[in-house]
């Protein structure tokens, strides 16, 4: 093959390969933003679920504190109908006390159904929590390997950026301009295989004679049809 055909096809991996680790470090930051989302989601729903949880504590203590409020009236009935001194307040008084028990015991029942409601809550929220907790250490494992891709990543494409700049010092500057041109409108390929009598780039067939050019390799040949150089990778004899 051509000494500087090969030295083109070299120069051409290296930029798809800096080109490649370039775009996906360039992703990196989504990605990672992509998981902070999803564990601040999971965040979300753990908080909603203590949310909850806390307001039925707290109606629950605000019932207990009724239903203690209503023993000490219902003691402070019960005291003094000891002290009335005629039928009538006497039927008052137990019509008072009646009321109170009835009231201690709807707050009583609303206390024993509330206590049900939390032993839900509370499960909900231990889910949540578990949830929360497995979906942080995921996040933080992927992150953690993304964060190291980049640093590995990006010294791989220092030392390929060196050896694209020492090849580069191989290689004629009118060839690396041409070759620049045409990277720049053939999506980084300026470089592509003449295989089955096509270009395997562009798909279009090559003319026979044009073939058998690019098979001997003796000179720098381009597409009729895409202007991209064309490289023979098959064995002299097929």
């Amino acid at each position: 093959m051509n000494t500087q055909l090969q030295k083109m096809i070299d120069f051409q991996q290296l930029n798809l390969t800096i080109s490649q680790l370039q775009n996906r470090t360039h992703e990196i930051p989504e990605s990672i933003e992509e998981l902070n989302d999803t564990l601040a989601e999971s965040r979300k729903k753990l908080e909603a679920a203590e949310a909850l949880l806390g307001e039925e504590n707290s109606r629950r203590r605000e019932l207990e504190l009724a239903v203690e409020a209503l023993r000490e009236i219902l003691s402070k009935y019960r005291s003094q109908l000891m002290e009335v001194k005629t039928n009538k307040e006497y039927q008052a008084m137990l019509q008072e006390i009646s009321t109170a028990e009835g009231k201690i015991s709807k707050k009583e029942d609303q206390v024993l159904e509330g206590m049900m409601v939390i032993e839900e809550k509370e499960q909900l929220t231990e889910k949540a929590r578990r949830e929360f907790r497995q979906r942080e250490k995921e996040v933080m494992r992927k992150r953690s390997e993304l964060e190291e891709f980049v640093s590995k990543a990006q010294a791989q494409i220092d030392d390929l950026q060196q050896e694209k700049s020492q090849l580069q010092a191989q290689i004629p500057e009118e060839l690396i301009q041409q070759y620049e041109r045409i990277a720049t409108v053939r999506n980084g390929l300026a470089l592509a295989e003449a295989k089955d009598q096509s270009c395997q780039a562009c798909h279009v067939r090559l003319r026979p004679q044009l073939f058998a050019e690019v098979k001997t390799a003796q000179e720098m040949i381009t597409c009729e049809n895409c202007n991209r150089f064309l490289y023979w990778a098959g064995s002299p004899g097929e």
